[in-house]
């Protein structure tokens, strides 16, 4: 797809997207979408920063999908019509709505936004991906990885272990990389570093931080 540099829809870089974020302390990259948590002093704050973010869509003419929790709003932001991709458009609303939740007295808790992957490992995913599309209406990425189109299920991807003989699952938990820290309306509770822990069958569960790094090298 061959887009002008400043078309709304035009799927930005890697480098691009990790550059706006250092001015967007609010949003983290998650696999094709820009992801964010504000929370609020009770619910009624919550409800009335829902109308300034169904407004500012509107002005936008683009919509961030959205979870109202109590007090606290999560949006994830992306372009499905070029793939779920992250594009101009989904960092100008982003943008906008960071500014807006300032004004508002958000406090952002990107440690509440967790996302789950899985992960089939088989030594041969391409005759398994097929089956998994057509079970889950899952559609492939530019990645690679089966993403459901409502943006509501977890991700599935394939991976070939090194050991053929190998089977079974890989979970895995992205989180901010703040998530280590407690939240302060919330009992202490116990979570697992980063890396690799394996149930009675072998099973592993990984978890990933997203912290924001410096940006990749220019593409």
């Amino acid at each position: 797809m061959s887009l002008e540099k400043d078309s709304p829809t035009r799927v930005l870089t890697d480098y691009e997207i990790a550059r706006a974020l250092k001015e967007l302390p609010s949003w983290r990259q998650r696999s094709g979408s820009l992801v964010c948590a504000w929370s609020f002093a009770d619910s009624r704050e919550a409800i009335d920063f829902l109308a300034i973010v169904a407004e500012a869509a509107e002005r936008q003419g683009h919509h961030p999908d959205v979870d109202w929790r109590w007090n606290t709003i999560f949006l994830s932001l992306t372009s499905h019509d070029v793939g779920s991709e992250i594009t101009l458009r989904d960092l100008a609303l982003a943008t906008l709505l960071e500014f807006a939740a300032a004004d508002c007295g958000a406090v952002a808790v990107p440690q509440r936004h967790q996302d789950v992957e899985l992960v089939i490992q088989s030594a041969d995913p391409g005759a398994l991906e097929q089956f998994w599309i057509d079970a889950l209406g899952y559609r492939v990425g530019r990645d690679g990885v089966l993403r459901d189109p409502q943006g509501r299920n977890p991700q599935l991807r394939f991976n070939t272990p090194t050991d053929k003989n190998a089977a079974g699952i890989v979970v895995e938990k992205y989180v901010s990389a703040t998530s280590q820290e407690q939240d302060h309306d919330q009992e202490p509770t116990e979570r697992p570093g980063p890396g690799f822990l394996l149930d009675a069958e072998g099973n592993r569960f990984a978890l990933r931080t997203d912290e924001q790094l410096d940006p990749p090298p220019f593409q």
